[in-house]
């Protein structure tokens, strides 16, 4: 009974998909988002970092367990991800015909799932770009009234970037631009300062206009957007673009096919508002737990978009032994920038470090201090100050504060 249920519901999500052209054609585009994602980990060379069995796990913090997931060796995992590769090829060409979209909407399951399971297998994956793409995914996927929610989402996703914008004067004050970013000479000061602004209106302003079915209103800020990604591309890699420009796509596709929403009743709504509702909430998250989340990283997991301001930090160890003394500072790796400085990161590593020492006899405990500031503060705070870290057992929970976190305000 609960599997003809389930494949019911199913079915009407591939009619939903496949009597919208909008629909259809956006399949093509999230598929074609994998592509990118195939080379983007190729590029970086992620099979040998993290998926095969020899790997230096950073495990997420929902699944402690992500060594078991590495089963692969180098040319098994190499294997995998062209399976991804061509199964997102195919998805993106079977999306192209109505009669294969229930082909297209199997296949684009399982190569979402593909996707979830190589993402898993390292914190150090985690950012907005692959974050909103699965949230995506999931109400392409199993979401009624999808042109409405997602759109929604996508919207959703920019105002909390405003938010999180407004909430920093710094971010204002030009010192959004990475250091290293060099700018033709007449840009000046107050030219950044009008490019933050801008920036910031085509999030807050732009995105909400995006939703109202007016076809040249969402065109001409689409175009804005486009261009700001343009631009973006000189800044970031590729990646982030492309991404964001594929998921706004579906704009353009509802414009062209002059298809709008289509709220017939309340029932249909329930999946949505509920999916919607948690999405908020995990972005809520980091508001509702006290301290700066942008230091503390605590909540932001959820987030549909995590602080993007670059964190500088300094972790220290005091290993006790019964007849010396040891202290190490942390080796400062080139971590992404949303994991950047988060304390779970270093809490991991010093559960593994207790673990090694604990069959050592003459390991009596050790003392951890993480100090971290913002690229705009001149003076670190006091993250975590801990002694006999061994003995106390450290747990970490990424949806409500950590004692041992301070607040950093």
């Amino acid at each position: 009974m609960l599997l003809k249920t389930v494949l019911s519901y199913i079915k009407s999500q591939i009619q939903e998909i496949s009597s919208c052209k909008s629909l259809s054609c956006y399949g093509i585009f999230l598929s074609l988002i994998h592509v990118a994602t195939f080379f983007l980990w190729q590029n970086n060379a992620f099979i040998f970092q993290y998926m095969t069995k020899t790997a230096n796990s950073l495990c997420w913090p929902q699944i402690p367990f992500c060594e078991t997931l590495k089963v692969f060796s180098p040319l098994g995992a190499q294997f995998l991800l062209y399976t991804y590769l061509v199964l997102a090829l195919l998805t993106a060409f079977l999306f192209l015909n109505r009669k294969t979209i229930t082909h297209a909407y199997w296949l684009f399951l399982v190569i979402n799932l593909l996707k979830l399971y190589m993402f898993l297998m390292d914190y150090q994956l985690m950012n907005s770009s692959h974050y909103l793409h699965f949230l995506v995914s999931f109400a392409f996927l199993f979401i009624r009234q999808k042109l409405f929610f997602i759109s929604l989402l996508i919207c959703f996703f920019y105002l909390f970037t405003g938010f999180l914008q407004i909430q920093n004067p710094y971010w204002l004050m030009k010192l959004a631009f990475h250091e290293n970013i060099w700018f033709p000479s007449f840009i000046n000061e107050s030219v950044k300062l009008l490019i933050c602004l801008y920036v910031l209106c085509l999030e807050m302003i732009g995105s909400l206009l995006l939703i109202v079915n007016t076809r040249w209103r969402a065109a001409f800020i689409y175009i804005q957007f486009i261009l700001f990604y343009l631009a973006s591309y000189f800044i970031t890699d590729y990646f982030p673009p492309t991404v964001f420009l594929f998921l706004l796509s579906l704009f353009v596709l509802k414009d062209y096919f002059n298809e709008k929403y289509k709220i017939s009743n309340f029932r249909e709504m329930i999946s949505g508002t509920v999916f919607t509702s948690l999405v908020i909430f995990g972005s809520l998250l980091a508001f509702l737990i006290p301290g700066k989340s942008e230091l503390t990283k605590e909540g932001t997991l959820y987030a549909l978009d995590r602080y993007s301001v670059k964190p500088y930090c300094h972790s220290h160890i005091i290993l006790h032994f019964k007849n010396k003394t040891l202290q190490q500072h942390f080796p400062k790796y080139d971590y992404p920038l949303s994991v950047r400085c988060d304390p779970y990161i270093d809490w991991y590593k010093i559960k593994k470090i207790c673990s090694y020492y604990k069959k050592d006899p003459d390991f009596m405990d050790l003392d951890w201090t993480l100090d971290s500031r913002l690229r705009y503060s001149v003076f670190h705070s006091r993250l975590v100050e801990e002694k006999s870290v061994c003995s106390k057992n450290l747990r970490y929970s990424s949806w409500k504060k950590n004692a041992w976190i301070k607040t950093a305000d």
